[in-house]
């Protein structure tokens, strides 16, 4: 972004300006290679302010993508919920009897706390990213907590939990075995909001960060989330990959979008207009952001 001062003084002052009435001086002072808006200032779109917008905008293009999906985001679709389905008919009766025959006393421990990555936690880590993004003044940071708190939110209300009012299927605690669903009217097993939330937030530091290893470790622990709540029997292997998959969809979704805003926004042109005051004289500046 290149930052363009056009000082123009109206009746200019001092022995430089003495021959002329009215005098400009335009300077040309480069700034950050990153195409990114100045932070906080009117056209940011992560700007407090702005978070609002921000937000309907992003529940807006989600309700709406179907509209602009091609085949190719079709297929993608199909394949998981191909995937879903298969595990649930192939692997959910299995993963639950592996679990509980293998349940030990130190990974029931270990479940427990992993889980926690899941819930409220979560929320903090996100509300911690976009506090420590504002105290450093660093863009990007508060960037993943926006991302982050809106992929975990639209996430849940748009598609996680109306699924699992729909579903109605049973727990695996229930002991009502694999097939038990009363939709609208039963248990709240699938998808996994836990994994869910867990893979928000690992997709949105991915795409972010977009290091293998921060994705590695980030997805790594997403999946252990989801382990955990398979071993405390809170959930099947299919509610598990649902979970997950919905979680990494709306994160990419979400920071590709908003990525291509803030991309734009720094991008448009904006003026500011200042008094300028000096001995003998006065006047005003222009500051053109482009």
């Amino acid at each position: 972004m290149r930052h363009l001062s056009l000082c123009i003084l109206l009746l200019a002052s001092g022995s430089l300006w003495a021959e002329s009435p009215a005098a400009a001086s335009v300077s040309t002072v480069p700034d950050a290679t990153v195409k990114r808006v100045t932070m906080d200032s009117p056209a940011d779109p992560d700007r407090f302010g702005h978070l609002p917008q921000l937000l309907w905008d992003d529940t807006t293009h989600l309700v709406t993508a179907p509209s602009r999906w091609d085949g190719s985001d079709w297929l993608t679709v199909g394949v998981s919920a191909a995937a879903v389905v298969g595990t649930g008919l192939l692997l959910d009766h299995s993963g639950e009897r592996f679990m509980s025959d293998h349940a030990t006393p130190s990974w029931d421990r270990a479940a427990k706390a992993i889980q926690n990555l899941g819930g409220s936690p979560s929320i903090v880590i996100a509300g911690g990213t976009y506090l420590a993004g504002v105290a450093f003044k660093d863009p990007e940071v508060r960037a993943t907590g926006v991302d982050t708190m809106v992929t975990m939110g639209l996430s849940q209300l748009l598609l996680t939990i109306p699924i699992k009012v729909a579903a109605g299927r049973s727990r695996p605690s229930a002991d009502l075995g694999t097939h038990d669903f009363h939709p609208f009217n039963g248990g709240q097993s699938f998808p996994s909001g836990h994994t869910t939330q867990a893979f928000a937030l690992a997709s949105v530091i991915s795409e972010h960060a977009d290091q293998t290893w921060v994705s590695c470790v980030s997805y790594g622990l997403a999946g252990l989330v989801g382990a955990s709540r398979m071993e405390q029997r809170q959930h099947f292997m299919s509610d598990v990959v649902a979970g997950g998959l919905i979680g990494t969809f709306v994160g990419k979704a979400v920071v590709s979008y908003n990525q291509k805003a803030r991309t734009e926004a720094g991008s448009k042109v904006a003026l500011s207009f200042s008094p300028t005051l000096q001995p003998g004289g006065y006047g005003f500046s222009v500051a053109m952001t482009f």
